[in-house]
C-alpha cells in the first residue's frame, strides 16, 4: 500500500532520476522472471523499448499490452492510446499489431491542471515532452497516426473509427474519464480498453467506478497496475 501513498507518488513522480532507477530496477527484476518462459523476440522488444527514452511502465506491464493489442489485431477495429508520453508502449503496441492503425493522442505539453484531490501529488505540464523527439523515436513503424491536443477535441473527424484496443495512460481523474467516454461507444464487441495506475492512483480507479456504474462490464485488475475492460460494444451510441 505504500505506493499509493500521495508523498511517496509525489516525490518519485517529480524527481525524474529516482523514478527511472525505482521503475527500472523493478522491470529488471521482471525481466530476469520472464526470461526464462517468455520467447526471446518479445524480451529483447520489451527491453528496446525502454532503450534511450524513459518508460512509466515495468517489463510486466509492457508483456501485458504486447500480449493484449497482438491477440486483439485479429478483431477489426483500429487502436488508440491516449497518453503516449516517450512513447515506449506505443513501440510495444505498434510492433504487436502492424496490420491495425494505432492512434495516438497527447498534448506532448505533459498533464492538464490536476484536479483539487490531485494537485498534492501532480503538477500541470508533468511528463512533458516534445513530440519532434517521439516521432523519431518512433520513425521506423508505418502504422501510426498523431493526434495533438487536449482530449476530446484532438478526436475531431476521427467518429467514424471503431476500435478493438485502447491504451489509457494519463494519471488523473478527469483525462481517465474523459479517454473512456470516447472511446466505450466506439468499441468492437470484444473491444480492450486496458489503463495503467489502476491500483496505485485513486483518480483512476475513481474514474472507472463512476463510468462502469450502470454498465454491464467491470474493471479486471490484473497483477500489476494495470486494469482493464471487455467491452460488449454496441450498447452505447457514440455522441
Amino acid at each position: 500500500m505504500w505506493m499509493k501513498q500521495p508523498l511517496v507518488q509525489r516525490i518519485v513522480g517529480r524527481n525524474r532520476l529516482l523514478r527511472r532507477s525505482a521503475i527500472g530496477l523493478l522491470s529488471a527484476i521482471e525481466t530476469a522472471a520472464m526470461r526464462g518462459h517468455k520467447r526471446d523476440e518479445v524480451m529483447a522488444l520489451i527491453r528496446g523499448s525502454r532503450r534511450g527514452r524513459e518508460s512509466l511502465l515495468t517489463a510486466n506491464e509492457h508483456f501485458t499490452l504486447f500480449s493484449i493489442a497482438r491477440a486483439q489485431a485479429v478483431l477489426a477495429g483500429e487502436m488508440a492510446e491516449f497518453g503516449v508520453f516517450e512513447g515506449s508502449s506505443a513501440t510495444i503496441i505498434a510492433t504487436a499489431a502492424p496490420h491495425r492503425t494505432l492512434h495516438l493522442f497527447d498534448t506532448f505539453a505533459g498533464l492538464p491542471e490536476p484536479g483539487a484531490g490531485e494537485q498534492a501529488v501532480f503538477r500541470k505540464g508533468q511528463f512533458g515532452t516534445s513530440l519532434h523527439r517521439v516521432r523519431r523515436r518512433l520513425a521506423g513503424h508505418d502504422n501510426l497516426a498523431f493526434h495533438v491536443g487536449a482530449f476530446p477535441g484532438s478526436t475531431a473527424g476521427l467518429d467514424h473509427l471503431r476500435f478493438s484496443f485502447v491504451n489509457l495512460d494519463v494519471d488523473l481523474y478527469d483525462s481517465t474519464l474523459a479517454g473512456l467516454t470516447y472511446f466505450y461507444p466506439r468499441m468492437v464487441p470484444g473491444g480492450i480498453i486496458v489503463s495503467h495506475d489502476f491500483s496505485i492512483l485513486p483518480g483512476v480507479e475513481r474514474a472507472f467506478a463512476d463510468f462502469l456504474a450502470g454498465r454491464p462490464e467491470r474493471a479486471i485488475e490484473l497483477p500489476s497496475t494495470q486494469a482493464m475492460i471487455v467491452c460488449r460494444g454496441g450498447l452505447e451510441k457514440a455522441a
